[in-house]
């Protein structure tokens, strides 16, 4: 009886290891965010006056405590091909910082630019803009876990 209790016992330990340790990916953590200005940017092209569109989408970066996730991708140019740079800036427990993400695209979305933001764990605001200012901007107010 001791036998089959020990060997039960080693199986369910063995499927709780194979749970915790399992070779899923991770997944970002939920990040409460509010943006009152809506996630598109509306702009101008780099060149030929396309207009387009860029949408800008954040989440938190798996097992990185205090990063933050933005992914940016133009969803097309009239006139195109063209693109922007668009300039992200934040403010978070890690201080006033931004990055620049260059995206390209025709008449149709292009290529998601994914760029990890170093924000700090907390409250934080985080805007996007086009560069140089040819639209409207987003902003965020996010708690960065």
């Amino acid at each position: 009886m001791t036998v089959r209790r020990m060997a039960a016992g080693v199986a369910a330990a063995a499927g709780i290891a194979a749970a915790v340790c399992g070779t899923e990916p991770a997944q970002a953590d939920p990040l409460p965010q509010l943006p009152p200005f809506g996630t598109t940017l509306f702009t101008f092209g780099d060149a030929n006056f396309c207009a387009g569109a860029i949408s800008v989408a954040l989440e938190a970066a798996p097992r990185a405590p205090g990063h933050v996730l933005a992914h940016v991708t133009p969803t097309g140019y009239l006139n195109g091909p063209c693109g922007n740079h668009v300039s992200l800036g934040w403010l978070g427990s890690q201080g006033l910082r931004s990055a620049d993400v260059y995206v390209h695209s025709d008449g149709r979305p292009g290529r998601t630019e994914t760029t990890d933001l170093w924000v700090g764990m907390g409250v934080a605001k985080i805007m996007a803009a086009s560069w140089p200012m040819q639209g409207n901007f987003a902003e965020w107010y996010l708690y960065v876990p």
